[in-house]
C-alpha cells in the first residue's frame, strides 16, 4: 500500500478502516455501504457485500422485455429510475443470477418502486 493511500485512511479504535470525505462518493453504488476492516496482518479488506432484500410494494410496476431493452438491464433502468447504475436492483428484485442474460424478450421483469429504493434500501 502506497503512503499517500495510508494517509487518507483513518483507522478507527475498533477495527474497521474508513475512507476519507475526499474519496469518490458513488450514492447509487450497491457497494456504497461497505466497509473497510483490518485483516489479521492489519491490511485493509472491503467486507462482503450482503444484498438488500428488496420487499415487494403495492407501488412496484412491471416491465415486459421488449427487443429494445434486450439484455440492456441498464436501459430499463434508466428509464425506470433515471440512472443506469441501478440495473442491479431490478436484478436482485428478479432473483437474477446474470442480470444481461437473462434480460430477455418477453421476460416479466418486477421493477421496485423508485421512492422505496432510494428511501429504504440507498439512503437508510
Amino acid at each position: 500500500m502506497s503512503e499517500k493511500t495510508k494517509e487518507r485512511m483513518e483507522i478507527d479504535t475498533g477495527r474497521e478502516v474508513f475512507l476519507d470525505s475526499d474519496e469518490p462518493n458513488r450514492p447509487l453504488s450497491r457497494y456504497n455501504q461497505i466497509r473497510f476492516l483490518l485483516n489479521q496482518n492489519n491490511i485493509p479488506v472491503q467486507e462482503s457485500w450482503h444484498p438488500p432484500e428488496i420487499k415487494e410494494q403495492s407501488t412496484d410496476r412491471y416491465f415486459e422485455v421488449t427487443i429494445d431493452f434486450a439484455h440492456r438491464p441498464d436501459l430499463i433502468s434508466y428509464m425506470y429510475y433515471g440512472t443506469m447504475q441501478l440495473y442491479w436492483v431490478i436484478a436482485l428484485a428478479n432473483d437474477m443470477i446474470d442480470p444481461i442474460a437473462e434480460t430477455s424478450v418477453g421476460k416479466r421483469l418486477r421493477i421496485p418502486d423508485r421512492d422505496y429504493i432510494f428511501q429504504e434500501i440507498l439512503f437508510r
